[in-house]
């Protein structure tokens, strides 16, 4: 997973969640049920060596998916006709390299270093997918930050902080996490939730952003929000991004400890 950095849409999360009691005629346990979220969250983090970032997309389970996912297909379906660079089906897009003018994207084969023109073209392709995601119906996107920790402490307080929220609400969530499989720690922060009072289902589901494009959606989120935060000078076009798109996400949202 990268700092600052067909699909799985088309199959249903399966969420296999334990029975509460025994099949009393039969002494066994009833057969294993199947629980489906009300919401999903696709979650990538940004950052740097002082300010740890995750930045997620919130869309409903029935129909909210779907719809999201075509509007970014068809965002992407744009970038393959553009006379700036070489965009493939299946390549990774990563907001970093995008707003940097940087990677692969901009460098063919022959060596030729991209132009201002490419690089201005380059970071707009950021620009151009807050914009779709502004648009979709019912998706909602959020952030929350801190200072002095790391990725995991921070993810680990934002579950739980989601997990509060939907206990109020009565409903319950899936999380989709850019990730290869091996991070335990996430998956820790799941199980620490108290079994009676659990709404965010199940471990995290780690997948590469490369494998599920609305995972590299969320790293647009999550380094337009970075960028609104640490106001970098080179990256001063970005710096309202974040706020234009997604005003009523608010202010990223701190989630420091008190000391």
């Amino acid at each position: 997973m990268a700092h600052d950095e067909q699909c799985l849409t088309s199959r249903p999360v399966r969420i296999l969640t334990p029975p509460l009691q025994e099949n009393a005629s039969t002494g066994l346990p009833p057969p294993t049920r199947l629980a489906l979220p009300d919401s999903i969250y696709f979650l990538d983090d940004s950052g740097n060596s002082d300010i740890s970032l995750f930045g997620f997309i919130r869309v409903p389970w029935v129909g909210g998916w779907r719809a999201a996912d075509a509007a970014w297909a068809t965002f992407l379906e744009r970038l393959q006709v553009s006379p700036h660079f070489s965009y493939t089906p299946g390549y990774p897009l990563h907001a970093v390299d995008l707003a940097a003018g940087r990677g692969r994207l901009l460098h063919p084969k022959d060596g030729t270093a991209p132009t201002a023109l490419q690089k201005s073209e380059a970071a707009s392709v950021v620009l151009q997918g807050l914009q779709v995601l502004s648009q979709v119906p019912r998706l909602a996107v959020g952030s929350v930050y801190r200072r002095g920790a790391n990725r995991e402490d921070l993810y680990a307080d934002l579950v739980e902080m989601v997990n509060n929220r939907h206990a109020e609400a009565g409903s319950s969530c899936q999380f989709i996490v850019d990730g290869n499989g091996t991070e335990r720690a996430l998956r820790a922060a799941h199980r620490r939730l108290p079994t009676d009072r659990r709404h965010v289902l199940g471990d995290p589901l780690l997948v590469p952003a490369g494998r599920l494009p609305l995972l590299q959606a969320a790293d647009f989120v999550a380094h337009a929000a970075y960028q609104s935060l640490v106001r970098h000078p080179r990256r001063a076009f970005m710096w309202d991004w974040y706020p234009r798109f997604f005003p009523a996400a608010g202010a990223l949202m701190n989630l420091g400890r008190p000391l």
